[in-house]
């Protein structure tokens, strides 16, 4: 696939300008990109392929086009590691930090991100999580540009009731520890530390 097919069909998850570089890491480095459907557990994957299968990432559609460009940085530095290494023993060590940081900067030497956004991600680059929603301040940073506002278990008062997007469960938000609250689970009364940055939904019942 030529450059300029590249940026037609990439276009509708992020900005013609991020694609253009994003295209010249894949030629340098192939790997077939996939987008996927929304999934509650990840927000991307990378998986290596083996024998003659093409190593693969994922990633999910529905991301807004900076949360999908952070998301694809992160997986194809993923592929990079895995070219260099030729293992993927300590995924998020400091060889994958390296070339995830040197990634995203170049991103930013282009001005792919807005102003509101770039100081979150250079902060990001100092120590870069296993994912973006490990890194509280670029995850609130990056939700602002989704279509619809998500509710995170921050945005509850103590004492609310809640149920966890991703699995279903229901609890009552507790007391905060660092970047998590103390939350008891409705059905067991067993406590779990969940973090702030948790997407939720209220409960109505």
């Amino acid at each position: 696939m030529n450059e300029d097919a590249f940026v037609k069909q990439m276009q509708r998850y992020m900005p013609e300008r991020i694609c253009r570089i994003i295209y010249s890491w894949l030629v340098k480095y192939p790997v077939k990109v996939r987008i996927s459907k929304p999934r509650k557990t990840k927000l991307g994957d990378y998986r290596i392929g083996g024998g003659r299968k093409q190593p693969v990432i994922s990633v999910n559609g529905d991301l807004n086009p900076y949360a999908f460009t952070v998301t694809l940085t992160h997986e194809i530095a993923h592929h990079i590691d895995f070219l260099q290494r030729k293992t993927l023993a300590t995924p998020h060590g400091d060889s994958w930090k390296g070339v995830y940081s040197e990634l995203l900067l170049q991103l930013l030497a282009a001005n792919a991100f807005p102003d509101e956004l770039t100081p979150a991600v250079a902060r990001h680059i100092q120590n870069p999580k296993a994912a973006s929603c490990s890194d509280p301040a670029l995850l609130r940073e990056l939700r602002a540009y989704d279509q619809e506002p998500m509710i995170v278990l921050s945005d509850l008062p103590e004492g609310a009731e809640f149920v966890i997007v991703s699995n279903q469960r229901l609890f009552q938000k507790g007391k905060l520890k660092r970047t998590r609250f103390i939350c008891t689970e409705i059905q067991t009364k067993k406590r779990f530390m969940v973090h702030g940055e948790c997407e939720v939904s209220i409960n109505h019942s």
